[in-house]
């Protein structure tokens, strides 16, 4: 059994990547910036069959609330074995009309709150000896972009380096990092465009599988690079995309 935290877990594919955990007995922390999403999800996630979940209030993007949110983890349970960089937001805002104020906060939260997450629990793994495992969620924007993207797309591409470096800085302590890239995802929040009449006739064009990925999908990807059967796979980055990267638009 091991501690899971799962930044922004409290819904979507935070939460699918929550159940996937529970199904394996993992305990799961589900950290969010709003604490009543947090303690509503890990209700839920209980409900479901999980062997104890908690939630947890946290802003990945400032750096005293990581660091509150990664010490009360370890007071309560004294190990933390998975960290799942999930937590992310996207304005899909122009890139001629965003301001700075827009950009800089999807920099903070897409960017440096994985950066001061890993950090942090990275030092605890050290300093107990404990071979963790880091999983990033980027995004198909890591490679490719649109003009309502820029933002969001400059902080997943370079949290796909981060995620190199910190492979790089972790690996000699047995701590495996890596990355998932989803694509396009059936969530609460999109599933109004999925389900209309233009976004179905979309999804062939845009996923050559011919159909959306769904939060489990992304959740069984971290698992499995959490898992035994992954201990040699490091610093990469799987994409769970339908082949959506290598459609022609």
């Amino acid at each position: 059994m091991r501690i899971v935290i799962i930044t922004g877990g409290g819904q979507g594919i935070g939460f699918g990547i929550a159940q996937c955990f529970v199904e394996l007995g993992d305990v799961i922390v589900i950290a969010d910036i709003n604490p009543t999403v947090a303690h509503e999800a890990a209700s839920k996630l209980k409900a479901q069959g999980a062997s104890d979940a908690v939630g947890i209030e946290c802003d990945v993007a400032d750096a005293d609330s990581v660091q509150a949110m990664v010490d009360a983890v370890w007071a309560r349970f004294g190990r933390i074995d998975v960290l799942i960089n999930n937590a992310g937001i996207c304005p899909f805002v122009n890139v001629m009309d965003i301001t700075p104020e827009v950009g800089r906060k999807t920099l903070d939260v897409d960017l440096t709150g994985p950066f001061l997450c890993t950090q942090r629990v990275a030092r605890k793994m050290i300093a107990a000896k404990i071979r963790g495992k880091v999983v990033f969620i980027t995004s198909l924007a890591d490679t490719r972009v649109g003009e309502n993207q820029v933002d969001y797309g400059a902080a997943k591409s370079g949290l796909r380096l981060v995620m190199v470096g910190f492979a790089n800085a972790l690996g000699k302590h047995g701590i495996n990092c890596n990355a998932v890239a989803p694509g396009h995802v059936s969530t609460p929040l999109t599933a109004h465009w999925w389900e209309s009449d233009a976004g179905k006739a979309s999804i062939p064009k845009v996923i050559p599988l011919g159909q959306l990925s769904l939060p489990k999908d992304i959740g069984y990807a971290c698992t499995f690079l959490c898992s035994e059967q992954a201990q040699s796979v490091h610093g990469i980055t799987l994409r769970v995309d339908g082949g959506n990267q290598n459609a022609v638009i």
